[in-house]
């Protein structure tokens, strides 16, 4: 098997038949498709997961445990050596494999990922922009979704998605930044490749901004030595104070900077 899509769905049943759908316009060659059921209370999202049981498709049906413990679920189960996330309620477009896979078989990159289509709830401040891939920049904020495909392996050697984070919207960004501390490549495709639904109810639009010390302490508690040790020392002055306004992360990671530099002088 060369790939596996793993689609976690919590009460996204009205929805995951288009996810399903979208993968399944890849037809040049045999995927793998795992859907795991997020301990689901909602009846339509109940049923629906019986009829998709009732079709063949894999289907994992667990008690409550959240995005990042469902994917670690679905993806030891795969049996590909690349996997796509895919959120119940997103859709790929089938150019999307087409395009990431020759870059991961071709040992060019460990992580490919595309540009997004928003479509449903879409305001100003739920959309994102990806961009080329910039370690540092990382460091101060995501730009990069779940909907990448990568080599198995990267997720093997991260130890999966982290599963004891104090917000469910940091899964990704975690997960990427252990990637790039892990010395794993990433490679941006600059194109249309998958829709991203904007929900009005999804984790992001509820978490809250007075949340942010959290999101902070957690990622300087699990990776404050990496970026003082790699990416602080390399990043230029001019750099490190452009865009603050934007970037309120910096001001904590220059703080941090200037403090562990007087310990050491």
């Amino acid at each position: 098997m060369i790939l596996s899509v793993i689609i976690p769905c919590y009460n996204h049943g009205i929805y995951i038949q288009e996810a399903i759908d979208s993968v399944l316009t890849y037809r040049d060659q045999l995927i793998e498709i795992i859907i795991i059921d997020d301990g689901s209370t909602d009846a339509f999202t109940i049923s629906k997961m019986e009829e998709l049981k009732s079709l063949g498709y894999h289907v994992i049906q667990q008690k409550k445990s959240g995005l990042s413990v469902s994917r670690n679920i679905g993806i030891s189960k795969a049996k590909g050596i690349y996997i796509l996330p895919l959120d119940a309620d997103n859709r790929i477009k089938a150019d999307y494999i087409r395009k990431a896979l020759p870059l991961l078989e071709n040992n060019i990159a460990d992580i490919v990922y595309g540009k997004p289509v928003f479509f449903g709830d879409v305001t100003e401040n739920r959309i994102f922009e990806p961009k080329e891939f910039d370690g540092t920049d990382l460091i101060f904020g995501n730009y990069i979704d779940a909907c990448a495909m990568y080599k198995k392996e990267v997720w093997i050697k991260n130890n999966g998605y982290e599963e004891n984070l104090p917000l469910q919207s940091l899964e990704d960004w975690d997960f990427w930044l252990n990637s790039y501390f892990n010395n794993f490549r990433f490679k941006y495709i600059n194109e249309e490749l998958y829709e991203y639904r904007v929900l009005g109810t999804s984790m992001i639009a509820l978490a809250q901004k007075e949340k942010q010390n959290e999101q902070i302490n957690f990622i300087m508690g699990k990776y404050g030595y990496q970026i003082y040790n790699q990416l602080i020392p390399h990043y230029s002055n001019s750099k490190t104070y452009q865009s603050d306004i934007n970037h309120p992360l910096r001001s904590i990671f220059k703080f941090i900077y200037r403090l562990m530099t007087n310990k050491k002088s």
